[in-house]
């Protein structure tokens, strides 16, 4: 992976914040990252993952009153 200064470089802008508005992440696939990020904590905890079993009053919290 390129950090961002890399890719800053590479498309020749002189500001980071100009290379930076090309990385607003869509709300699912961000909802997929930490949703699978639990996954891994979890198995790699050694916990069995609890598929779908997030607490609706959490996910809310967390992203911002979107729709569980």
């Amino acid at each position: 992976m390129l950090p961002l200064t890399g890719v800053q470089w590479v498309l020749g802008h002189a500001q980071l914040s100009t290379t930076q508005i090309y990385l607003t992440p869509m709300p699912a696939d961000v909802i997929t990252a930490v949703l699978s990020h639990h996954r891994r904590s979890e198995t790699a905890a050694g916990l069995s993952p609890a598929a779908g079993e997030y607490r609706s009053d959490s996910l809310r919290v967390l992203f911002a009153g979107r729709p569980a």
